[in-house]
């Protein structure tokens, strides 16, 4: 029931087979078999037709709400019972902290916390989210995310972002496009009315919407446009700084997020804190 659950949350999130499947990294046959053995283990139906997509029956809505704080008990349960599980975590990280700061501050963490282990993970923030409820993960550090209503959110560091120009050159070319992070993700609907707000004239070009920082920063590199990035991605991928412009009063905000349980736990506090501390010092330089 568990690999059910976990497709149809998927297919909840994304909207089709083809996508819950990418994101699961199975193929849409083991999604559909997966949500077909669901339904039959229920009893009722999971699933519509909607267009090209599937969309979640009103019973199946109502049974997703029920069943993720109970899979991630399950999880939890099962978890707790290995040894010395309480100072032993996953930890899911969005894949532009990922690929960027986070390792390394995760790392500093541990050096001067030496009880604790952590196993890191890396997904859509999206991703995060559904996987620290589902129980998959225990923790999760990923931008703010409205939906995660369920789950505790602590702000780790409020993270800049810039404008990097085409090219890596110095001057703004009005010309070329503005390259940015897909719509769809939690980092720009965080900036997005930022953005509008702050720096409008960014909107005067036509903006290019791409699925990773990383595609951004290898176009905009290349000299297909001017692209938006996390400052903490710019710094660690050595762009030069005479090619980075901050853009005031745009960041998103990085959160540390797990379940309620686990964040009453002090042990759990004690690393929430240091990895706040180092974040900081991290942004400082």
């Amino acid at each position: 029931m568990l690999e059910g659950v976990d497709a149809l949350v998927a297919l909840e999130t994304f909207g089709t087979v083809s996508e819950a499947a990418t994101r699961l990294r199975l193929t849409q046959s083991a999604v559909s078999k997966r949500i077909q053995s669901l339904q039959d283990e229920v009893g009722f139906r999971l699933v519509v037709p909607e267009g090209r997509r599937l969309r979640l029956t009103p019973r199946a809505v109502a049974f997703l709400d029920r069943a993720r704080p109970l899979v991630a008990e399950l999880r939890g349960l099962v978890k707790a019972s290995a040894p010395d599980s309480r100072e032993s975590w996953s930890l899911a990280l969005a894949d532009s902290i990922a690929s960027s700061w986070g390792p390394s501050v995760v790392r500093q963490v541990l050096g001067v916390l030496p009880s604790f282990r952590v196993g890191l993970h890396a997904h859509r923030s999206i991703l995060v989210v559904e996987s620290v409820r589902l129980g998959r993960y225990d923790v999760g550090l990923c931008t703010e995310s409205a939906a995660a209503r369920d789950l505790v959110q602590h702000p780790v560091v409020d993270e800049p972002m810039v404008l990097v120009l085409s090219a890596l050159g110095t001057k703004l070319d009005r010309k070329v496009p503005l390259i940015a992070i897909e719509q769809s993700s939690a980092t720009w609907r965080a900036i997005h009315p930022l953005l509008r707000s702050h720096h409008p004239e960014l909107f005067a070009s036509d903006v290019v919407f791409v699925e990773s920082f990383g595609a951004v920063a290898q176009m905009l590199r290349a000299g297909f446009g001017n692209g938006l990035l996390p400052l903490g991605l710019a710094l660690d991928t050595k762009i030069p700084r005479r090619s980075v412009r901050k853009l005031g009063g745009v960041a998103r905000r990085v959160v540390l997020l797990t379940r309620k349980s686990l964040h009453q736990e002090a042990s759990f506090a004690q690393f929430r804190d240091a990895l706040v501390r180092t974040a900081a010092a991290h942004f400082s330089r």
